[in-house]
């Protein structure tokens, strides 16, 4: 058994987190995180497995493996060579892009071995001769949603530089020493106490959950239903327009509208919803695959008589600092409340923009999600690539797909209506 030289090390507090909650949920397939590029043009399939293997040789998230060492769970990087690129090649079936579909399907629906096992999975999928896939498939103890997009472009910066001649060793990726040592000496920092009290100070005068909440926040036995649908050009444009009309960003508008969405559910006037953040700071840990995501639980006052410029100007306050605190983890906050059976956040909101185009050499890979994390009660993504769409991810424990599928159009709504209603006030100024 190959391992890093510093052979095998704590997991760090967002890892931790996801490996009692899979104890949990044994059965819970969610916590695979899963991705495929839809690559079109004349690829070259020889250099797309070349540069899927020097990824693995430099992504020691993709090699992570677990042991349990004296009852207590430990990480270790294993050898690139005991992990295949798989080669598939589907473009004589009927309907390839159906056949690949499954393929990737079955393969995210395979049982992880968290005690010694491979934690991710890598594949190359033909699906016609101008027309490839680019799977990654790995457990949420490895990789987080920000290390799958760092994934996805080193591996279009490698076969660039490969197609080109180049050589692919600038820009490699670091090891995950960096940020595990960072998350060490954060926890051990007076920020981390400083983050304490400004979570304290936001949380501590909840309401208590009754029992309605309390089934509210059952957990996840197994992987979320999801439901896509594409926003038309029109609505993405009128809410591009009402956030330039009120300074903010498309992002925390829509941040904004799953506060409405949520009051409007609920009638509550004290609405709570969990933003996933990356959990880390600085140029270096950023350009690093790894699990430090966390949630900032954005805490709004929303009335009958609110009025949208007040909700947006409430949310950008509450995204804004909670930003500047988003180490402090939320498991953390929780235990300091001592809340145990309930959860202050059953819908999170999950905006991810992708300015930067993902090139492999002269042709244009798109990003599709198949899976982004285990959720124990609603959250809605919203993509913003080629397009926009919004995807509803629930707790089948309390979810059918028919009801996330009207999550989706009721959210949708509530984001006309808001963008609307900004039109309406400014065009009366």
């Amino acid at each position: 058994m190959a391992t890093s030289e510093g052979g095998f090390r704590e997991l760090m507090a967002g890892q931790l987190a996801i490996w009692y909650a899979q104890q949990l949920a044994p059965g819970n397939r969610g916590f695979n995180t899963a991705e495929y590029l839809e690559i079109r043009g004349p690829v070259d399939p020889d250099l797309l497995v070349r540069a899927a293997r020097q990824r693995l040789d430099e992504a020691e998230g993709l090699r992570l493996r677990l042991r349990v060492v004296d009852g207590i769970p430990q990480q270790y990087v294993h050898d690139s060579r005991d992990y295949p690129v798989h080669v598939i090649d589907l473009s004589g079936e009927p309907d390839p892009r159906a056949a690949a579909a499954e393929w990737m399907r079955t393969e995210l629906d395979q049982p992880v071995d968290l005690l010694g096992g491979p934690l991710s999975s890598t594949a190359v999928i033909k699906v016609g001769n101008d027309l490839f896939f680019w799977y990654q498939r790995g457990h949420h103890l490895a990789l987080d949603g920000h290390g799958g997009w760092t994934l996805a472009s080193r591996g279009a910066e490698i076969y660039t530089a490969l197609a080109e001649g180049r050589s692919p060793e600038v820009g490699a990726l670091g090891p995950l020493s960096v940020l595990e040592d960072a998350d060490r000496a954060y926890r051990a920092s007076t920020g981390f106490e400083q983050d304490g009290q400004y979570w304290h100070g936001v949380l501590s005068d909840l309401p208590e959950t009754d029992g309605a909440e309390a089934h509210r926040a059952l957990r996840a036995q197994h992987a979320p239903v999801r439901h896509t649908s594409d926003v038309t050009a029109e609505d993405d444009a009128a809410l591009n327009a009402a956030a330039h009309q009120l300074k903010t960003l498309p992002s925390w508008l829509l941040i904004a509208a799953a506060a409405v969405y949520e009051h409007r559910t609920t009638g509550k006037r004290d609405v709570v919803i969990g933003l996933p953040v990356r959990g880390r700071s600085g140029i270096r840990e950023s350009g690093i695959p790894g699990m430090t995501a966390n949630t900032l639980p954005i805490r709004l006052t929303i009335g009958n008589d609110t009025s949208v410029e007040d909700v947006v100007r409430q949310t950008s306050r509450a995204v804004r600092n909670g930003l500047r605190h988003q180490r402090y983890r939320y498991e953390d906050m929780l235990r300091d409340l001592k809340i145990v059976d309930s959860n202050p956040c059953h819908l999170h909101i999950n905006v991810l923009s992708v300015d930067q185009e993902l090139r492999f050499g002269d042709l244009t890979a798109t990003g599709h999600t198949l899976s982004s994390g285990p959720v124990d009660g609603v959250r809605i993504d919203v993509y913003d690539r080629a397009g926009m769409q919004i995807c509803v991810a629930a707790n089948p424990g309390l979810h059918d797909l028919a009801s996330a599928g009207e999550v989706s159009r009721r959210f949708l709504n509530v984001v006309r209506w808001l963008s609307a209603a900004v039109g309406v006030s400014g065009a009366g100024r």
